[in-house]
């Protein structure tokens, strides 16, 4: 009986097409051990947060609400894992699938003045990076925020210009932000945002075809008629 897994050559074109996750997947489906319960929790190196658009657009105004959203996403994440970040990248794709349509996908690092997590500091240098790029006259149809150069908040390298005043402002931003965290993980994700988004933007998903979320919602949850029930709901129609 022939093994049901590829030889060792084949894991080695999954690692060449695909990555060294896929390669190590393999080879732990086949019993060898290759991921350390460590590494599973490993902080991350750079954190990027990014979705395609439901409809390509080319207004300013939904590509502000893209990216403060995709900004305090990766900011959330950051705390999350309680990093910081130096700098701030963001990106513009137009819809390469588009052909007949003029292409255009720049991208821009902004360093931060010190390595923060507020969401309010990474939120401006996001801002400062998509005026710089924007041009108009271009359907873009995805966009996103990358943290880079990232660094534990506990080993945080400090400046001999501190002062007391100035080691003050990272403590309140710390405060504020561990409070932002809390209510959105007690009353739900997004509760407490910097600015609301704007409702129905182009940026946002299209879910015409999602399945019900039975488990999940309680406005989508299944209903049960009796065949009397069943009869009015058709003559009302």
């Amino acid at each position: 009986m022939k093994h049901p897994w590829p030889p060792a050559a084949g894991t080695k074109r999954l690692r060449r097409k695909f990555s060294v996750n896929m390669e190590r997947t393999v080879l732990e489906l086949r019993g060898v051990s290759c991921l350390e319960m460590n590494d599973l929790f490993e902080p991350k190196k750079r954190i990027m947060t990014s979705r395609s658009f439901g409809s390509s657009t080319g207004q300013l105004s939904g590509l502000q609400g893209a990216i403060r959203h995709h900004a305090q996403r990766g900011a959330e994440k950051l705390r999350a894992q309680k990093s910081l970040a130096r700098a701030v990248l963001v990106f513009l794709k137009t819809d390469r699938f588009r052909p007949d349509q003029p292409q255009y996908s720049p991208s821009l690092v902004v360093e931060l003045e010190r390595p923060t997590q507020d969401t309010r500091e990474i939120l401006h240098a996001a801002s400062v990076a998509l005026q710089k790029i924007y041009r108009p006259h271009y359907k873009y149809k995805k966009a996103g925020v990358m943290m880079l150069d990232l660094t534990d908040q506990h080993r945080q390298q400090l400046s001999l210009l501190n002062t007391p005043q100035t080691d003050e402002d990272p403590q309140r931003s710390q405060q504020l932000m561990a409070t932002m965290d809390a209510l959105n993980e007690k009353m739900g994700k997004g509760t407490v945002r910097l600015r609301l988004p704007e409702k129905n933007a182009p940026w946002h998903l299209r879910c015409a075809s999602r399945s019900p979320r039975y488990t999940t919602n309680w406005d989508e949850l299944m209903r049960a008629y009796t065949d009397e029930d069943a009869i009015k709901k058709r003559k009302s129609i």
